[in-house]
C-alpha cells in the first residue's frame, strides 16, 4: 500500500497526538508484536488498540 503525503502526514499527526485512553498520558509507545492491542502507556502500563482510520484517508 502506497500512502500519498497527506495521509503520511496525518498518521503522522495521530502518532504526536496519540494519548493513553485510560490516564490520558502522552507517554504513549507502539509495541513491535501485531496483536490487537498494539500500544501501551509507559505511564500507566495499560495496552490499547490504536489502530488509525487509513480508509478515512484514502483519496
Amino acid at each position: 500500500m502506497k500512502l500519498s503525503c497527506k495521509q503520511w502526514c496525518r498518521i503522522q499527526e495521530m502518532l504526536a497526538n496519540l494519548k493513553c485512553p485510560n490516564c490520558f498520558s502522552a507517554k504513549v509507545k507502539l509495541c513491535e508484536e501485531e496483536t490487537a492491542e498494539n500500544a501501551e502507556c509507559t505511564e500507566c502500563e495499560c495496552r490499547f488498540e490504536f489502530n488509525p482510520d487509513l480508509l478515512e484517508m484514502h483519496e
